[in-house]
């Protein structure tokens, strides 16, 4: 394998994804693009799901929403409540759920707000409280429709994205000297951030790279800033990311 890859997830899993990529033969370099700490709602976990009635619902965006929530109600020795419906936006957010004791969790067929609308297409919110686990900002999609259907939906930034603070020139000279040749991206916050950090000069060199994004949306956003080479991997989790930079590897022919 002589993939060469930027790793640009925050950083535990951007390690674990090099280490994997990194055991194939391949070469890799972390640079996240967002860092994760605790939310401004952090310390208001319990309290929100303490209001919850049998058969309300908590939805998590990522993994990193439940890690957050989890410590919070730890912190307060409170535990996930019984009788509600669980939603994780994907199979990792499930898993970690799982280590929680959180055994019955539903995943929607396509890992985003619009695969969890579908799960819930059938059924009647009206009246429902529905807590939306997630970090600050993102996509409002999923409220909208949900409050539109007279659910009481409400948020719970249990964590924060925020931007690194890196010198755009040391970045772009590392990156070179390692001959990256593709970029793994996982959200569109990332992208953003990513193509706002890089110099003018250097942005034609970076968007002739190959880029790996979990879904079609991202790959829309990437398409829409100029960048050509985009495969598109099963979903945001290291497995599927490296299963999308083996086929990479294959597809441009040089392994």
């Amino acid at each position: 394998m002589k993939i060469r890859a930027l790793i640009t997830r925050p950083h535990e899993k951007g390690e674990q994804l090099a280490r994997q990529i990194k055991a194939a033969h391949g070469a890799a370099l972390c640079c996240p693009f967002i860092d994760i700490s605790a939310g401004q709602q952090f310390d208001k976990v319990s309290s929100l799901l303490e209001k919850l009635q049998p058969g309300d619902y908590i939805i998590a965006i990522s993994d990193n929403a439940v890690e957050y929530a989890n410590s919070s109600l730890t912190l307060g020795n409170k535990t996930w409540p019984q009788q509600i419906n669980y939603i994780s936006v994907g199979p990792t957010t499930a898993k970690r759920w799982q280590k929680y004791g959180v055994n019955h969790v539903e995943i929607p067929d396509t890992h985003d707000s619009e695969g969890v609308l579908k799960l819930l297409a059938n059924v009647l919110v009206t009246g429902k409280n529905i807590v939306i686990l997630r970090g600050n900002g993102g996509r409002e999609t999923m409220a909208e429709d949900l409050i539109k259907r007279t659910a009481n939906v409400t948020y719970c930034e249990v964590y924060q994205r925020t931007v690194p603070n890196y010198d755009p020139e040391v970045l772009i000279n590392k990156w070179q000297q390692f001959a990256i040749n593709s970029v793994i991206i996982t959200s569109g916050e990332i992208l953003s951030n990513l193509i706002k950090t890089i110099p003018y000069t250097a942005l034609p060199w970076i968007l002739n790279l190959n880029f790996i994004v979990p879904s079609q949306r991202i790959a829309a956003l990437a398409h829409g800033l100029g960048i050509e080479h985009v495969t598109i991997a099963s979903g945001a989790s290291n497995n599927s990311l490296f299963n999308a930079v083996k086929q990479l590897d294959m597809q441009i022919g040089i392994s």
